[in-house]
C-alpha cells in the first residue's frame, strides 16, 4: 500500500513556522492544542480524533446535542489564537488521520484530480496548476472567459487581485454566531484557512482540490479576514471581517470569487445572509456573509 501522509503535513502550516506578514496575529495560533485545551474550553459531549503520532485533530461534536451550535461556534472564533481550534460547522464525514486524494480515483478509474495538495497563492494561480490547468483558456480563446464574466456582471476582468482591506485590531470580535446549524468540528490548525486542509476537504465541482480550496482561502484571510464558518461538500458558509469597500475592489474581488466557483456562479449558487437571498458575485464581495452552493 501507498504510504499516506498525515492530514496535518505540509503544504498545513506547521508549529515551527513563522507567521505570515500579511496574516493578522489573531489568526495565527501560537501553540499546538492538546486535551488540556479542550477540558479548558467546557464543551458539550463529544469525541476526540488524533493522528498517528497521537497528536490531537479535532473534535466533534455529539449528535443531536443540546448545544446552540453557533453560539458555540462564535465562542471558540474568538478563542482560536489561544486554543489552536478553528470551529467548523456541519462536516460530514468521519475524520481520517491520512490524506487519501492522491490515490482517490473515480468511477472510471482514473485519479480524480493530478495534484491535490499543489496550494496556489491565489485564485488566478490556482489555473497554473493541473487540476486547473486552461480554466481561463476555452478551446484556445482566452478572451472567451472575460466575455463570460461580463456576462454575469464582472467589469474587472485583468484578472487583478483585490487589494488589502485595513482589519481591525481584534478581527475575531467582528464575527458573529451562524444560525441553522446542527453540529461542530473543532480542527487542530495555525490559521482559519488551513482547517480545510486538515479535514482533507475538496469540492470536486469547479475542481476545487484541498490544496486550491485551501490556498484561496489563505489568500482572501489574509487581506479580508475570511474564515471558514461551514465545511460540506454541497455548501460552504464563509465570515469576511473587513470586505472591500472601494468599487474597484470590490470589483476585483467579486471577479475572484467568480473564477473560484465558475460552475457555482453561472447556476446561482452565490448566497449571503444565511441563504436568505441569493446574490451576485459582487453582492457577495460587499457582503460579511458568504454561501456558496456546490451541488
Amino acid at each position: 500500500m501507498n504510504f499516506l501522509p498525515t492530514v496535518d503535513a505540509r503544504p498545513t502550516s506547521q508549529m515551527e513556522d513563522v507567521r505570515p506578514a500579511a496574516l493578522h496575529p489573531s489568526l495565527w495560533a501560537a501553540s499546538r492544542p492538546t486535551s488540556a485545551t479542550l477540558d479548558n474550553l467546557l464543551l458539550p459531549a463529544g469525541t476526540t480524533v488524533h493522528g498517528k503520532a497521537g497528536q490531537l485533530l479535532a473534535w466533534e461534536s455529539a449528535p443531536a446535542s443540546p448545544t446552540e451550535i453557533g453560539a458555540l461556534w462564535l465562542r471558540c472564533a474568538k478563542s482560536f489564537p489561544a486554543t489552536g481550534l478553528w470551529p467548523v460547522c456541519d462536516y460530514p464525514w468521519p475524520i481520517e488521520p491520512e490524506r487519501r486524494w492522491q490515490h482517490t480515483r473515480g468511477n472510471d478509474g482514473s485519479l480524480v484530480w493530478r495534484d491535490p495538495y499543489a496550494l496556489p497563492v491565489d485564485v488566478y494561480g490556482a489555473a497554473e496548476l493541473p487540476d486547473r490547468d486552461g480554466q481561463f483558456d476555452d478551446r484556445g480563446e482566452p478572451e472567451s472567459y472575460r466575455r463570460l464574466m461580463e456576462d454575469f456582471g464582472i467589469t474587472e476582468t485583468e484578472m487583478i487581485p483585490a487589494a488589502a482591506a485595513a482589519l481591525p485590531d481584534d478581527p475575531l470580535a467582528r464575527l458573529v454566531a451562524p444560525v441553522g446549524h446542527e453540529r461542530l468540528t473543532l480542527v487542530a490548525c495555525r490559521r482559519p484557512a488551513d482547517a480545510s486542509l486538515v479535514l482533507d476537504f475538496g469540492v470536486a465541482n469547479d475542481d476545487a482540490t484541498p490544496g486550491i480550496f485551501a490556498g484561496v482561502v489563505r489568500s482572501w484571510e489574509e487581506r479580508f479576514g475570511v474564515v471558514p464558518v461551514m465545511l460540506d461538500p454541497s455548501w460552504t458558509a464563509f465570515q469576511a471581517v473587513a470586505p472591500p469597500t472601494e468599487d474597484v475592489q470590490v470589483e476585483r474581488l467579486s471577479a475572484e470569487i467568480f473564477a473560484f466557483a465558475t460552475d457555482t456562479a453561472l447556476q446561482g449558487g452565490f448566497h449571503i445572509q444565511n441563504m436568505a437571498h441569493e446574490a451576485s458575485a459582487k453582492d457577495m464581495a460587499r457582503s460579511r456573509e458568504w454561501l456558496i452552493w456546490w451541488d
